[in-house]
Order: structure tokens, then sequence, then C-alpha cells
């Protein structure tokens, strides 16, 4: 199973953001992105923390701890998510609030 494939299964199985959830977050980035999107968001609840060596241990890569690290971390720093990332989960929570809510 690719490295790919057992983040997908892993946000199956059940964690506070669905597979769905977070395919719509990542949906106008590009495939690269929205894989790191998805490992991210994966190893943030996985690890219960935001270090990037936490993250990484938890995505349990056939290749060297660094080297996942580096390649997070050249990612994130490749692009400023928070505009894209920041509307969509704006739309998907937009349907569970209602006017009597404060």
């Amino acid at each position: 199973m690719s490295g790919e494939s057992k983040t997908v299964a892993s946000l199956k199985r059940g964690s506070f953001l669905t597979l769905k959830q977070v395919q719509g977050i990542s949906k106008n980035f590009n495939k690269p992105k929205q894989r790191l999107i998805k490992e991210m968001l994966y190893g943030i609840q996985a690890s219960r923390d935001v270090k990037l060596s936490n993250i990484s241990r938890t995505l349990k890569e056939d290749q060297p701890l660094i080297k996942t690290e580096d390649r997070l971390s050249r990612n994130l720093d490749d692009e400023d998510f928070n505009d894209a990332m920041n509307q969509e989960i704006v739309r998907l929570g937009a349907r569970k609030i209602t006017e009597d809510m404060v």
C-alpha cells in the first residue's frame, strides 16, 4: 500500500475530519498540494500535534524521517494556503449554522 493510500485509508477509518471534507477543503489546489493537505490534516489529527517531526512519524513512510519532514516543510513554504482553505471551511460549516444559533 502506498503512502497516499495509507493516508486515505486512515482518514476513512474515522477522524475529526472526514475524507470528503478534506477533499472539499483541498479541491482548489493541484494534486501535489491536495496530497500535502491530506497528509498534514491526517498527521495533525493522528499525532495530536502540529510539529512536523510528529506529523512525519504518523505518516510512516518508507524513507528516512528527515526526508519526510523536509518534503512537508518545503511544500508548506511554497504557497500560502490560508485564504483558499478558510473559504472552503466556512462554506462547509455554513450549512450547519441556523438562525437560532448564537
